[in-house]
C-alpha cells in the first residue's frame, strides 16, 4: 500500500489486549479492531464517533456484544481454557520425568498440528467439555483420514482430555471430569511363535551365521545368534532404549541360581531392575573376552554401532533374514513375526514350562508389564502344555 494512500492507519490506540480503534485519513470517525479468536482475523468496524472518549466507549461496547454472540463454549478469560490447562499438564509431564516416550507421545496428542488437541478444543471453556463433545472429535479425527482410527488410539485421545480436565478439576473450576466415549476395543494378537517353531528359528540362526551370510552388507556372525537368544532369556524388549541401550555397566553377574541382573533405563514403564534366566549369563559373557574386563559404557551388543537406532534396524534386517531362511516369516494366521516376537515367546514360554508354578505378579514386573498384560495378550493364546492337555482328560474317582 502506498505510503500517502488515505487508508493508511493515521492514529491508533490499544484499549486492550486484541482490542484497538484507530483513525485512517479517509475519515474523519474512529474504528474498531477486534481479534477473533475463533476466526483468527481482524473485525472492524466504524465507531461512528469523532471523540477518541466515546469511540473507546462505543469499542468496549462493540467487544462485549460480539464476545456474547460468539460460541458459548469458548473460555471467556484464558484462564479458563482448555489449551491454558494443556499446557500446565504438558508442563507437569515433562519435569515430573520418568518415561521420555510415555511424555512425547502426549505430547504429540497436545500438540499435533491441525487435529491435535489443543488445535480443536484450545479455546473451549474447560466446563464446557463434555462426552459428547470428546466423541463429536473422534468423528472430526476420522474425517480426516482415509481411513478411521483404530479404538485404541482414539481411546489414547480421549484419555489426555481428561487428564487435562483433571487438573481443571483439582482447581475447582468443574465439578466432575467427564466420561470418555464407550470404545469396542480388540486386542493385536502377539505374535509369537511355538516351542519347535522357536528351535528351528535358533538352529536356521546358528547356520546362517556358520555360513557368514551378508545382509544388506553386513555379515551375520554367531554373536547376532546370541542377541537373539538374550531377548528370551532376559525378556528385554528388542528396542533402542531396553536391549540396544544395554551398557556393561547396566550389568551385574550374581549367583544362586546364576542370573544377571539388568539396571534398564527409559524402558517403556521406566527404570526397573530386571532379573534374567540362567543361560543369559553364558550369552552376557560370549559378548567380551573373559580375561578383558568389558568398559562399563561400551554397549552389549552391536557396540560398533555408535547410532542405537542403526543397531536396532540393522539387527531387524538380520532377524528378518534368518525368518526367511527358516520359513517363518509369518505365523499361522498369516501374522508377521518380528524381534518383539521373541519377548513375546520368552513371556509364554516362562508360563508355560513352569508349569503354574511362576509368580505371574514378578513375572510381569520383571519384564516391565503389568498382569493385565499378560493375561490378555499370552495367557488367553498361549498354547496348551502336556501337562494341561492332560489334566482335561482326568476323571474323577470311581467309587
Amino acid at each position: 500500500m502506498s505510503g500517502n494512500s488515505k487508508n493508511k492507519i493515521s492514529k491508533l490506540k490499544q484499549i486492550r489486549t486484541g482490542l484497538a480503534i484507530y483513525q485512517t485519513g479517509r475519515s474523519p470517525f474512529w474504528f474498531v479492531r477486534l481479534w477473533d479468536p475463533v476466526a483468527k482475523k481482524y473485525v472492524r468496524k466504524s465507531t461512528k464517533e469523532i471523540s477518541r472518549i466515546e469511540a473507546t466507549e462505543a469499542a468496549i461496547e462493540f467487544a462485549d456484544a460480539y464476545k456474547k454472540n460468539v460460541d458459548p463454549s469458548l473460555a471467556a478469560v484464558k484462564d479458563r481454557s482448555f489449551e491454558s490447562y494443556a499446557r500446565k499438564l504438558d508442563a507437569f509431564n515433562k519435569t515430573k520425568g520418568g518415561n521420555e516416550r510415555s511424555y512425547s507421545d502426549g505430547h504429540k496428542i497436545l500438540f499435533r498440528e491441525g487435529d491435535g488437541l489443543i488445535s480443536y478444543f484450545g479455546k473451549y471453556d474447560v466446563a464446557k467439555i463434555t462426552s459428547g463433545e470428546m466423541r463429536d472429535y473422534l468423528v472430526h479425527l476420522d474425517s480426516r483420514r482415509s481411513a478411521p482410527l483404530a479404538n485404541s488410539t482414539k481411546a489414547k485421545q480421549c484419555m489426555m482430555v481428561r487428564q487435562v480436565l483433571r487438573l481443571a478439576f483439582e482447581d475447582g473450576l468443574i465439578d466432575k471430569i467427564p466420561e470418555a466415549p464407550k470404545l469396542k476395543t480388540v486386542d493385536k494378537p502377539r505374535v509369537t511363535f511355538s516351542e519347535k517353531e522357536y528351535k528351528k528359528l535358533m538352529t536356521v540362526a546358528r547356520e546362517c551365521a556358520q555360513r557368514g551370510d551378508i545382509v544388506r552388507g553386513v555379515k551375520m556372525t554367531h554373536k547376532h545368534v546370541h542377541l537373539f537368544a538374550f531377548i528370551v532369556h532376559s525378556f528385554l524388549r528388542p528396542t533402542e532404549k531396553e536391549l540396544f541401550g544395554l551398557r556393561h555397566g547396566d550389568v551385574e553377574i550374581r549367583g544362586n541360581p546364576s542370573h544377571l541382573v539388568i539396571d534398564v533405563h527409559g524402558g517403556k514403564t521406566g527404570y526397573r531392575k530386571a532379573a534374567t534366566l540362567k543361560f543369559a549369563e553364558l550369552l552376557y559373557k560370549s559378548t567380551y573376552t573373559a580375561a578383558i574386563k568389558p568398559n562399563p559404557d561400551e554397549y552389549v551388543f552391536m557396540s560398533e554401532y555408535k547410532n542405537r537406532a542403526t543397531a536396532v534396524s540393522t539387527a531387524r534386517r538380520i532377524f528378518n533374514h534368518v525368518l526367511d531362511q527358516a520359513g517363518l516369516k509369518y505365523d499361522s494366521n498369516g501374522n508377521a513375526r518380528s524381534p518383539y516376537s521373541l519377548r513375546h515367546f520368552a513371556l509364554q514360554s516362562r508360563l508355560r514350562n513352569s508349569k503354574g508354578k511362576v509368580n505371574i505378579y514378578w513375572l510381569a514386573k520383571n519384564a516391565g508389564t503389568s498382569v493385565e498384560q499378560l493375561e490378555r495378550f499370552y495367557l488367553k493364546n498361549m498354547e496348551l502344555s502336556a501337562e494341561q492337555v492332560e489334566n482335561l482328560q482326568t476323571l474323577g474317582d470311581e467309587g
